[in-house]
């Protein structure tokens, strides 16, 4: 039999380390997410061939590359917009 857990016996102690792991189980959700959004955009624009060698060629492996290295740039610069709107570090 499946046993429920009452919240409303929760320490604010507890109620505080409870929130502070589902904020964190939902980050990790959201970074798998992104991950495998990556993979998929990079993958799609720059595997052109049938792998039969268990390596990609010089230029997919370059492409894919790029694309990873365009997308943390790009990433990067939306955080750093962000953080300067909220008027973070350095402001």
């Amino acid at each position: 039999m499946e046993q429920q857990l009452d919240l409303t016996k929760l320490t604010d102690s507890d109620k505080k380390e409870l929130n502070q792991v589902l904020t964190n189980e939902a980050q990790k959700s959201n970074i798998q997410q992104t991950v495998h959004h990556l993979n998929e955009v990079c993958w799609e624009k720059c595997i052109t061939s049938k792998i039969t060698s268990g390596t990609l060629d010089k230029s997919e492996e370059s492409c894919a590359q790029n694309c990873v290295d365009r997308w943390m740039d790009t990433s990067l610069a939306i955080l750093s917009k962000l953080d300067n709107m909220r008027g973070g570090p350095g402001h």
